[in-house]
């Protein structure tokens, strides 16, 4: 586990290195004032801008208990960014406990979740973010990203980066409101939906096109 913390170290001063190098621009800002708490959500594949975006908010994520998730939350934490470990395959319910306390006891105010994580499928979320925005009474706020030049992973979640000195935008969405009585996979599905939207048009705006 020590190596996944200097990697993530490591991993996190690279990052904020290339920040310097696009030119970044936020959007919906507005929308973090949906209520005094209010959820993020992020597809594992758009991380980038959206780290970015959430840098300087008070924000922490959830990150699974393997070394991979002590490595992005070392990462994070270079961006001052804390770190609630747990996962929906393992540890989850544990880390949403703890998620909802630091919000009631700490004043964490961006709980945020990369909903399709830690291993998939691929933008389809966990129950982890609808649980987490019913208990917590709050919207879901989608967050997303794109670029005018990108790499694609050939990992699982296909992440996107930005090529360094490109056009950045990442955007906070509309916020989705959590219905306590609604099934449980009609709200996953309208969580989807919203970042699938978010995601595709500022795809088409920045890079032209989908990425995915």
């Amino acid at each position: 586990m020590w190596k996944a913390r200097i990697l993530g170290t490591m991993l996190g001063v690279v990052l904020r290195v290339w920040r310097m190098t696009l030119r970044f621009e936020v959007r919906g800002a507005e929308h973090l004032e949906a209520g005094t708490v209010v959820p993020l959500a992020v597809w594992h594949g758009r991380i980038q801008g959206s780290l970015y975006a959430v840098t300087g908010r008070p924000v922490a994520a959830m990150f699974s208990n393997s070394p991979d998730g002590e490595l992005a939350a070392r990462a994070l934490a270079v961006f001052g960014i804390g770190s609630v470990r747990g996962s929906t395959g393992k540890g989850g319910g544990r880390a949403l406990v703890t998620m909802i306390r630091r919000v009631r006891e700490d004043g964490l105010r961006y709980p945020a979740l990369t909903v399709d994580g830690p291993k998939g499928p691929a933008r389809r979320s966990k129950p982890g973010i609808v649980q987490l925005a019913r208990k917590l009474r709050a919207p879901v706020v989608p967050l997303s990203f794109s670029a005018s030049s990108v790499w694609v992973l050939r990992s699982w979640d296909r992440t996107v980066l930005a090529r360094p000195f490109s056009r950045v935008v990442a955007e906070f969405g509309e916020p989705v409101a959590m219905d306590p009585d609604e099934p449980m996979e009609v709200s996953l599905a309208r969580v989807d939906d919203a970042l699938d939207a978010l995601t595709e048009k500022l795809d088409r705006e920045v890079h032209g096109g989908p990425i995915w």
